[in-house]
């Protein structure tokens, strides 16, 4: 069987190392133990503990005590004992229950026809599209008290895709109403509440959401479903 050295390697220091709680000693048995076992080509392999503890550096005692701490935390097992030594399986971090978690299968996502406005279960990701802030003034807002606003109004017929919704506080959800999102944002504009670069910068965000292309995060959508 081939191993896969670098994802064995990734999967002890990430997860079977943290999780177990190893010791810098268990650490280096464990390594010489997958070294002698794995890596030629067996699961099981025999070890005189006087040998191991020459190879690693420490007492006898202490391989005796880290051979039965790896073997209770599951992570090898004692097949035998004999004069000639211990004949222990070395189980791969992803062989031992809890150890690696379980990726869940990526969810296929249609966003072109996915509701975003019906409830607030995509507020956050949308609010991530928009930086923590009102699509339209550009004010940092909180998902507390975000509202989702169609930007073509709904009496221009129901359209609740990723193109038409985004996060606006209170008040410019309040105070554009039916208004076109373009003559709302240059209303912003007059009053001072946006600057000329903020100005053209909104106008363009409106193009690119209504081109489709002002998408959300896909990872924060996938934990969304």
């Amino acid at each position: 069987m081939t191993v896969d050295l670098a994802l064995i390697i990734n999967q002890c220091e990430d997860y079977l190392f943290p999780t177990r709680s190893f010791s810098v000693r268990q650490r280096a048995l464990y390594y010489h133990l997958f070294r002698h076992t794995h890596l030629e080509g067996k699961s099981s392999g025999l070890f005189s503990l006087l040998p191991l503890s020459n190879a690693i550096g420490v007492a006898e005692s202490s391989v005796r005590e880290d051979v039965r701490a790896l073997h209770e935390r599951g992570c090898l097992v004692i097949e035998d004992r004999s004069r000639n030594g211990h004949l222990l399986r070395v189980l791969l971090p992803s062989d031992i229950p809890g150890v690696v978690p379980e990726t869940r299968p990526e969810v296929q996502i249609d966003i072109a026809s996915m509701d975003f406005f019906s409830n607030r279960r995509f507020l956050s990701v949308l609010l991530a599209r928009e930086d923590g802030r009102c699509f339209y003034c550009l004010k940092s807002i909180r998902a507390e008290s975000c509202e989702l606003d169609h930007v073509s109004c709904q009496a221009n017929g129901k359209d609740n895709s990723i193109r038409n919704i985004v996060c606006s506080c209170h008040e410019c959800n309040t105070t554009k109403q039916a208004q076109p999102a373009a003559d709302f944002v240059r209303s912003l504009y007059r009053k001072g509440v946006l600057s000329q670069p903020e100005l053209e910068n909104r106008l363009s965000a409106l193009e690119q959401l209504t081109a489709g292309n002002l998408l959300p995060d896909r990872a924060l959508l996938q934990s969304a479903l």
